[in-house]
């Protein structure tokens, strides 16, 4: 049979409403149109859908069986349609997103739980194993958003800056660096060195590494780790200074003694972007949140 959807609404909207100009109107139908409608479907089927007492229309019994269906049929249209218009609106679906090169995460519990008390049915994924990778994560689709400071030219990705972040030098309290203001490069001679990269694949301190070659610095031992937790460990153990991001050890200065410490200006900060290829209504708002978050707490939006 040759059934299409405005049948299953037409025997619907009859049963409801009685009679054929009540239908009419309430699906903005002539009565004719309705009426060839009608004789459409049950030329099709092949039987009567609505037996006439007067002005009023009462289902056959295989029009009642057809009723049925129409019900679950335009009920499940219904879900259909608002599941869409959620989606369209942000208000349903998943959002995977990964951090170039970071293994702290401390600031996403704040965002996510404001973006939850306003869209509490968006399903948030972490994809750890894209954060040495997250360009090519994104591009293939398996995230849909990359916090990343290195770009790749490709028309497909679009970048928004987010937030910034600034190298800085951490010790112990104990340390006798920990009474200057500002460390200079010359200040890690002969110091055991701990470079948190969080990608051994990328060079995450170039200018740094220069200025000392530069200044023939040379420190005891060099410690490149890959783990914030580890790095910390160390740093608060008194076993060497660490070179990392000010972002990242901010929840270790509350909880641990150790301090940190500036380094010359040459060391600027460094930008991070938002780096997305097709931005739905949940993504936007999630972006919203995040950069609200660094704004209030961090003063570092960009």
């Amino acid at each position: 049979m040759n059934i299409a959807l405005h049948h299953f609404r037409l025997v619907d909207t009859i049963n409801k409403e009685g009679t054929l100009t009540k239908a009419a109107e309430s699906l903005h139908l002539t009565q004719s149109a309705l009426s060839h409608q009608l004789k459409e479907l049950e030329r099709e089927m092949g039987v009567e859908v609505f037996q006439r007492q007067g002005k009023r229309l009462l289902l056959s019994e295989q029009g009642d069986r057809f009723l049925q269906s129409a019900k679950k049929i335009l009920a499940e249209i219904r879900s259909l349609e608002e599941d869409i218009s959620n989606f369209k609106n942000g208000q349903v679906g998943k959002l995977s997103i990964s951090m170039q090169s970071y293994t702290s995460y401390h600031w996403l519990p704040a965002i996510i739980k404001d973006f939850r008390s306003r869209w509490p049915d968006i399903n948030i994924q972490i994809v750890a194993e894209a954060t040495q990778r997250p360009l090519e994560y994104l591009l293939r689709g398996d995230i849909d958003l990359g916090i990343v400071r290195t770009q790749m030219v490709n028309t497909l990705i679009q970048y928004e800056k987010v937030f910034e972040d600034q190298l800085v030098a951490v010790m112990s309290a104990d340390h006798p660096l920990a009474k200057k203001e500002v460390i200079d490069f010359t200040d890690f001679h002969d110091e055991e060195v701990i470079l948190a990269i969080y990608d051994p694949s990328y060079q995450d301190t170039p200018l740094f590494d220069a200025m000392m070659k530069e200044l023939q610095v040379k420190p005891r031992h060099w410690h490149r780790i890959h783990y914030t937790d580890a790095a910390m460990d160390m740093v608060a153990a008194n076993l060497g200074v660490a070179v990392m991001s000010d972002m990242v050890i901010k929840p270790y200065l509350q909880t641990r003694n150790i301090v940190s410490r500036p380094l010359p200006d040459i060391i600027a900060p460094r930008t991070w972007y938002a780096a997305t290829k097709q931005q739905t209504p949940a993504l936007q708002n999630f972006l919203c949140c995040m950069k609200g978050y660094f704004q209030t707490c961090c003063g570092k939006s960009l």
